[in-house]
């Protein structure tokens, strides 16, 4: 992905109070227009963080009138948003990764992403220009057709029976649960290593995976209850049993 180049010494003009002198909190204000220049780097004390060249605050524009803040990752801190180029606001986000069936949990990302561009042209009277992608080729996408195709394949395969099926199903989750243990040392290492370096970013980066791994974790703990239930089950010699046997080891088969 191509990044914009960092300011050049002759692009960075001056920080002084001319560029905030319409961030008055006694006035009226709601947000700022940007004029597609810098002002000198803000540096912090850590030294984990990348310098971050503010955009100059541009004072003639009639409809700025305030403040939009937005938590700024390289600082830390609440910053006010200030376009690069006037009111013009160009906007991406990543969209759908269309490996399986839609879910209201898509519904509400797309919503809440909507709402928020809403507030910014109707609210703020930002020229917002929203772009969303669809990923059609990625690691889930292709691990999910192999997951499909391999069950597809033990499902015409009548060599394959119940007992052998429980064979594969059960060494299929020995491996997925060494995995989810190995992941987990290894965020945790990560962890300690970010607080040993008094890095809070990538604390909580971490600390942010620790919370999806454990959610993962706990959705592998329910597979293993289903697959171990299914595995013991009287009526093995059934095609149901077989098929169903074939459907809680989905996860974990691939």
């Amino acid at each position: 992905r191509a990044r914009r180049p960092f300011p050049s010494a002759n692009d960075i003009i001056p920080l002084d109070t001319t560029h905030t002198s319409n961030t008055n909190t006694n006035s009226p204000t709601m947000s700022l227009s940007g004029t597609g220049n810098f002002c000198q780097p803000i540096c912090e004390d850590s030294s984990h963080r990348h310098p971050w060249y503010p955009p100059e605050i541009a004072t003639t524009d009639p409809i700025a009138r305030g403040q939009l803040l937005l938590r700024n990752t390289l600082t830390g801190k609440k910053e006010p948003f200030v376009p690069m180029q006037a009111r013009h606001v160009r906007w991406y986000t990543c969209g759908p990764t269309v490996y399986d069936s839609s879910h209201v949990g898509h519904a509400r990302t797309y919503l809440s992403f909507d709402i928020m561009r809403r507030v910014m042209t109707d609210y703020f009277h930002y020229n917002v220009l929203y772009q969303i992608n669809t990923t059609d080729i990625d690691d889930k996408i292709i691990l999910r057709a192999r997951q499909n195709e391999l069950i597809r394949q033990l499902e015409l395969d009548d060599s394959v029976d119940f007992d052998k099926l429980v064979i594969l199903a059960k060494e299929a989750l020995g491996e997925a649960k060494a995995k989810s243990d190995q992941k987990k040392e290894e965020i945790a290492t990560a962890i300690e290593e970010a607080t040993q370096n008094k890095d809070s970013r990538a604390k909580t980066e971490q600390e942010g995976l620790m919370e999806q791994h454990l959610v993962k974790r706990k959705n592998l703990d329910n597979d293993e209850a289903k697959i171990m239930e299914l595995c013991g089950s009287s009526s093995s010699s059934s095609k149901d049993a077989r098929a169903k046997l074939l459907v809680a080891a989905k996860s974990v088969i691939a």
